[in-house]
This record gives C-alpha cells, sequence and structure tokens, in this order.
C-alpha cells in the first residue's frame, strides 16, 4: 500500500448555521459571555476530508449519511417508559473485506446498501440488551471501515477519519434532534470503541457535565489519549463514579492480544466487580471448560482483562481467529459481560441524577 496523505480543512460553522440553529461549537463563539445559553452545543464540526492521493480503499466513498434520513439511525426508546438518559451507541464492524461495486473498490461501509445495513445490523441485539434497558438507545450508520482495514495502523489511520466524520455530525444531529437536554452515555464496541474514545475527546466542558459515562468495550484507550485529553478521558475508579471512561478487553493470556486493539492500554476496569483492583472475580451465568468457573482479572502490565478457563475463540460473527488468537475473547465481550452492563448503566444513572438534581428515579 503506498504512503498517502490527507488534506485537512480546518472546520468552521456558517453564521447562517449559528443563527438558524442556535449552536455552539468548541472551536468559536469568541463571544460566550454576551450570548445566551443555546438549546443544544454541538461538538467540533468534522473535517472536511479531501480524496486526493489516498489509499486505494479510501478514494472510492460510499455517500455521505444524511441523519435526516430514518434509514440512517437504528432508535429504540425504552421500552418501560421514557428514561432520562440517552444511550448513543456507535457500531462495530461488520464489514469484512473491502468489497468492490460498480467496478470500484470500497473500504468503507455503504450505508445505503440495504444488505450491508442488515449485515451491520446483526449486533443490533447486543447492543440492545446491554444498552437499552434503562435509557433511550440511539445509533447511527456510518461509513465505518472495513476489517481488512484493521491489518495496519497505516489503513486505520487513513480510513477511520471519514467514519469519524459520520460520527460527529450524526452526533450533533443527535444533540439537536432527539437529546432534549438529557444526560447521555457513549459507548461502542471494538470499532465503536475507537468511536467512542474519539467523541468523548471532542466534548465541551459543557457536554462533558452531561457525560453520565463512556463505555470503551473491546478497544484502548492509549496513554497517550489519557495524557493529551486528561480532562474528558478519565477512567473510571468504581461502579458509581460519573463523567468517567470505562475500558476493557478480554484475552485468555498474552499471545493472544491483538495490538491494534490491545496495545498499549492506559486504562481499564473490571465489569464484574467495576474496580480497576487486580483481584479475581467470578463471571456469573457463564459455564467455563468442563463446566468450571469462568474469572476475569485485570493484567497489571498490560491493562487488559484476562479471562480463564473460557477455553477458545472458534466462534463469532467472523473468523476472529483470522487476525486475532484462539482465545482473544474479543467477540465474547457481550456474552460475558451484557448483565454487569446493564445493572452498571442504571447504578451509573442514578449517582448522575442523585448528584445533579437530587434523588429521582431513573423513569420520568
Amino acid at each position: 500500500m503506498k504512503n498517502s496523505k490527507h488534506i485537512l480543512l480546518k472546520a468552521f460553522l456558517t453564521p447562517f448555521l449559528l443563527a438558524s440553529c442556535s449552536v455552539e461549537t468548541i472551536e468559536t463563539d469568541q463571544n460566550r459571555e454576551s450570548q445566551p445559553t443555546p438549546y443544544y452545543e454541538a461538538i467540533s464540526e468534522p473535517d472536511t476530508l479531501a480524496l486526493d492521493d489516498l489509499d486505494w480503499g479510501a478514494v472510492n466513498m460510499p455517500p455521505e449519511p444524511d441523519y435526516t434520513e430514518e434509514s440512517q439511525w437504528l432508535i429504540q426508546e425504552a421500552q418501560t417508559g421514557q428514561a432520562e438518559a440517552d444511550v448513543f451507541y456507535v457500531l462495530p464492524t461488520y464489514i469484512v473485506t473491502d468489497y468492490v461495486q460498480n467496478f470500484r473498490t470500497y473500504g468503507h461501509m455503504n450505508t445505503y446498501d440495504e444488505n450491508q445495513r442488515k449485515e451491520v445490523t446483526k449486533e443490533w441485539n447486543y447492543a440492545r440488551a446491554a444498552f437499552g434497558v434503562t435509557t433511550n438507545l440511539y445509533v447511527p450508520f456510518y461509513r465505518e471501515i472495513t476489517l481488512q482495514s484493521f491489518l495496519s495502523e497505516e489503513s486505520v489511520a487513513n480510513r477511520f477519519p471519514y467514519a469519524l466524520q459520520d460520527l460527529k455530525r450524526a452526533f450533533n444531529y443527535y444533540l439537536e434532534h432527539y437529546n432534549q437536554g438529557r444526560p447521555f452515555i457513549i459507548a461502542g464496541f471494538s470499532q465503536g470503541g475507537k468511536g467512542t474514545v474519539e467523541l468523548v475527546k471532542s466534548l465541551s466542558p459543557t457536554l462533558m457535565q452531561r457525560l453520565v459515562c463512556a463505555y470503551v468495550i473491546g478497544y484502548k484507550v492509549t496513554p497517550e489519549d489519557l495524557a493529551n485529553y486528561p480532562d474528558n478521558l478519565k477512567p473510571a475508579q468504581g461502579a458509581n463514579d460519573i463523567g468517567v471512561t470505562c475500558c476493557f478487553s478480554s484475552v485468555g493470556d498474552e499471545s493472544s492480544m491483538w495490538p491494534i486493539i490491545q496495545k498499549p492500554v492506559g486504562c481499564c476496569i473490571n465489569p464484574i466487580t467495576w474496580s480497576t483492583g487486580y483481584e479475581e472475580a467470578v463471571v456469573p451465568g457463564i459455564a467455563g471448560v468442563d463446566g468450571g468457573e469462568v474469572t476475569v482479572r485485570i493484567h497489571p502490565d498490560h491493562n487488559i482483562l484476562f479471562v480463564s478457563n473460557y477455553g477458545t475463540n472458534d466462534l463469532g460473527f467472523y473468523p476472529a481467529t483470522w487476525v486475532m488468537g484462539k482465545q482473544n475473547y474479543h467477540t465474547k465481550e457481550f456474552t460475558l459481560y451484557t448483565n454487569s452492563i446493564v445493572h452498571n448503566i442504571y447504578d451509573r444513572v442514578k449517582a448522575y441524577m442523585d448528584v445533579t438534581t437530587g434523588i429521582r428515579n431513573v423513569w420520568q
């Protein structure tokens, strides 16, 4: 793959957009003190990316998602009432290889391709079971990069900015049209974990005050991320702290760690105990090898979860062993931790409501 370069053009909002939408951005608004508080505050506008001199998988871009169209969203209101908190969920990788359409090769999802949307929504049930129980769940389609893209750091660096461009636009649309001023969680698995990290980096201090928690699952928050964004990426320390980031990723041994998503890692929390300690915990409801207990602990040298007695990972939506070791449990994160995530979301939302508005139930 030949070397490639991005031409990054500085993002901006036109005066017309500012006037018509009352949008406050991170990078502008020099007269903030004299302006009334807007209905919502947008994250920084995504960079406009030129399509010249990029790798062959990025030159041919699918059409940009239009987030005014229902087809570009998966939205689920909480089943038992109107929840007081939202989850903005970033979907993981489901397009396995670069593909050809109309004699052109693409390295990004086409969100208008119904077959690709069906492929991506296979993960919807996992996300809904973990994040849609006591919250409103908003999930945009975006031009996610293919699994093949993750075979090299260079390819990810070249291609992911287009995916992030979509996610930023989707998040701003969500803030304006769906959120209604509620506190929110940002969460994602795998490539969605990377998108979560990048979105949290973009939050202004005002929006950070409304962040209940960020869940980065099956991906890494690097030491560099923590050093460069200390006000936004704050590692969670327990089950009830708010405005923090929970990061975890699971393997069975060191040989199965996949560097592109699991090295280096700056923070980790155990999703069974919601502790950053190194103690071992039993994963309830999961039968291990020969019916024994499955346990999980944070490895002190790697800041990721080491799962014991779980066997090999030969199953998954895509052949995980194609790019990972047989004891890399990347495709098993929700199998192992969904019940714990559900309870933790309830606890953190309640903690947020207790702190910000007095003791209130998570339902209106």
